[in-house]
């Protein structure tokens, strides 16, 4: 891992960071999930959720969602090990599990997509939620070692091994800066340059491990934001695509459509759209957990 060169946090920072500003007061749940730009239904989260009492501290439950095919397993462990590379690879192996835990806590949490790639890759129309998928971290070379390393981590992780210490958390951000929106979570501890938070209250038991892994991984290339006049979209996550005679097949666990587009056929994953224009094919473009280099 690089030495720091900017302090980050685990989320999109649409109020940018507060180092030395006082800390706002805590948000309700639906305001909160707002600020942060997850979309979790309205009838989720009581509005009081927040508020109330928080259940003990207890160990994440181990990973054991099965991949539906072996290009599955290997992009969701491309995708952990990229995490915990570009986020932790200069922390001890403490620190780079926990990171892997956070991110395969948000896989079983209703505010986040249900698959790795997915949620590594997440984005909204306010950034994205790994910052070095987005700031030209991956286009540097990587150190081999240190890659091996953190393929080892992921390979745990996802075969069952739990980083207790964490329990449920899905937040983080370096020990640097004091981002605006950790008055609303509950801060669990520090491990390495990070510190830890869970949802508070209500909340954790509304979405921490309420659903499951889809099995299904979709491309790991991001997706550019669409411009401010282009139609709303139905997901910005990136995926495979196909493109023949005037037809678009999307194959993965979301797909990007143009608001008032519906595909004709849906099938075990597959959309093929007729006439609507197809998102950038992976590679072309841009999702924040804590990045290591850039502000987020």
């Amino acid at each position: 891992m690089l030495v720091l060169a900017a302090a980050t946090s685990c989320v999109p920072q649409p109020r940018g960071v507060r180092e030395a500003a006082p800390q706002p007061a805590p948000l309700a749940a639906q305001p909160l999930l707002r600020e942060l730009a997850l979309d979790v239904p309205a009838d989720a989260v009581a509005p009081e959720a927040a508020a109330l009492p928080g259940a003990t501290l207890a160990p994440a439950p181990p990973f054991s969602g099965q991949a539906a095919s072996a290009d599955d397993a290997a992009r969701a462990a491309d995708c952990l090990t990229a995490a915990v590379y570009y986020e932790a690879r200069s922390e001890p192996v403490e620190g780079q599990r926990a990171v892997a835990q956070v991110v395969l806590n948000r896989v079983r949490d209703r505010a986040f997509p249900r698959s790795v790639c997915g949620v590594v890759y997440q984005r909204s129309s306010r950034g994205c939620q790994f910052s070095f998928v987005c700031d030209g971290s991956m286009e540097r070379q990587r150190e081999p070692n240190a890659w091996d390393r953190a393929a080892a981590v992921a390979r745990g992780a996802l075969a069952g091994l739990v980083y207790d210490p964490v329990g449920s958390a899905t937040f983080y951000h370096t020990t640097a800066i004091l981002p605006w929106w950790a008055p609303s979570l509950s801060r669990i501890g520090t491990v390495g340059t990070h510190i830890f938070y869970r949802w508070r209250g209500g909340m954790e038991r509304a979405l921490a491990f309420r659903q499951s892994y889809a099995g299904v991984e979709p491309g790991t290339a991001p997706m550019p934001l669409a411009a401010a006049d282009a139609p709303p979209m139905a997901t910005v996550l990136a995926e495979e695509v196909e493109r023949t005679g005037g037809v678009t097949i999307h194959r993965g666990e979301k797909t990007l459509i143009a608001e008032g587009k519906a595909p004709v056929q849906q099938s075990g994953g597959v959309r093929i759209h007729r006439g609507v224009p197809a998102p950038a094919a992976p590679g072309d473009g841009g999702a924040i957990i804590g990045d290591e280099e850039s502000p987020t």
